[in-house]
This record gives C-alpha cells, structure tokens and sequence, in this order.
C-alpha cells in the first residue's frame, strides 16, 4: 500500500534502515523519500557479538539505498547532511505531501522555518513522554524500570513537546550492546508503525497533547551510567 500522503526525509542511520524495512514488512510505502547524504552509503560501526543474532529485528547492514531501489521505493538525494540548509527546504517544498517522517542525523533540530511550510513533521522519540524528554533516555529508562519505550510525535518548535500519536514499551533488548544500533531503532520503527495503522485506519492520527504532570528533561548520560545501564541488561539475560 503507497501511503499517497506520506513522505520521509532521511539520513542513512540504522534507525531508517529499520524505519524502510520495518514499513515494508507491514505493507506501508512512502509516497516519497528525500535523502540526506554526502556519499554513497554509510558504514555503520557496531560491535555486536555474534552468537547475537541482529537479524531478528532488521537487517542492519542493508542500505536504505539498497532496500529502495529494491523496492522500487521513489526516492531523491541531496548532498547536504543540514536539514535547515537552503538546499533541503528547497526539495521538501516539491513534496505534496502533508506528513513527513523525519529521521537524519543526530543532534540536528528543526529550525522555525520548516514548521512554516504546511507540512506535519513526525519524529519517533526513544522514550515514553512526557516522562522521557531529552537525550540518551532508552539508558535512563533502563535504569529507572527495566524497560524502554519509543513514542511518536509530531515536532514543534519545543523540543519533545508535540503532540503524541502513539507510544509503546517494550522489554529491555536481549544483550545490553544491542540498544543503539539495534534495539532502539527496532522498537522506535515498531511504535511508527503504530501511528500509521491507526492514521489509516481511521483516517487521521489521533493526537495526545503532552501535559507538563510528570514530564522530565535527561542530557546526555554519564558514561559510567551508560555502563552499569547495559550490564544490567546483561545480568538479566545471564539469570533467565
């Protein structure tokens, strides 16, 4: 099924690559994909044991270049890693459609001017809002209760302020390593999938405006936490 008012703008990260595979896995195609990119393809480093087997949740060392084209996926690149830059206002302005998944590069922030431009951004949060704000917090929430969760907003100017329309938690991975470049991206794709079911099958999304009751803001996670995080993980699956 061609989602007709549906668009994606992406970096080649593991986390699209689970967005495309995921989508196509549920019979969901973007009408269009917009991709960041400087080269031909990212090499994405991991260490991932290999008794581990990664595939369960999605093939990470396939492209979303790759999954596209084989796919048939219509797609466009532009040569700039800047959401904001001139180039990608430029090419998401020739998109028809009203809602745009964003999923680029790490740390970049939408700047005001592409909330002016008709379209309804997306973006998949690692964590259940409004009690996850912020950075690093599937480690935060690992810690705190032994869970993760993913929740799916639309952006707004406010940083993980936007409406919610769908959210979802999940048990912790099976291997601490597993969580950024495998997990995370995994349970994220699965809560999208989420949004869009309920947006075709009632032809909307079904918004939640966030309230401040309980709402928190994490930074970027201590090393030494991130550690005792994944060891965590790791004692769990040692005494199953």
């Amino acid at each position: 099924m061609v989602l007709t008012d549906f668009a994606c703008v992406l970096a080649d990260t593991a986390r699209s690559r689970a967005y495309i595979q995921t989508l196509l896995q549920h019979d969901m195609i973007p009408a269009k994909c917009l991709v960041m990119s400087e080269g031909a393809g990212v090499k994405i480093s991991r260490e991932i044991p290999c008794k581990w087997d990664a595939q369960q949740f999605f093939d990470l060392d396939e492209s979303i270049f790759e999954t596209m084209e084989t796919h048939g996926i219509s797609y466009k690149v532009v040569a700039s890693r800047d959401i904001n830059g001139d180039e990608m206002r430029s090419a998401i302005q020739e998109f028809p459609q009203q809602y745009i998944l964003y999923s680029g590069y790490g740390g970049a922030i939408l700047r005001p001017h592409l909330f002016r431009m008709g379209k309804r951004w997306i973006h998949v949060h690692a964590g259940i809002l409004p009690f996850y704000r912020g950075s690093t917090t599937a480690y935060y929430s690992l810690l705190d209760c032994d869970k993760m969760g993913a929740a799916a907003i639309f952006l707004n100017e406010r940083i993980d302020e936007g409406s919610v329309i769908a959210s979802e938690e999940f048990p912790p991975p099976p291997r601490g390593e597993f969580v950024d470049y495998v997990y995370d991206p995994y349970i994220r794709a699965q809560v999208l999938v989420k949004a869009l079911k309920s947006y075709i099958q009632n032809g909307e999304f079904h918004e939640m405006p966030q309230t401040a009751q309980g709402a928190e803001t994490y930074y970027i996670i201590h090393p030494v936490l991130k550690h005792i995080a994944i060891l965590g993980v790791d004692f769990n699956e040692e005494t199953k």
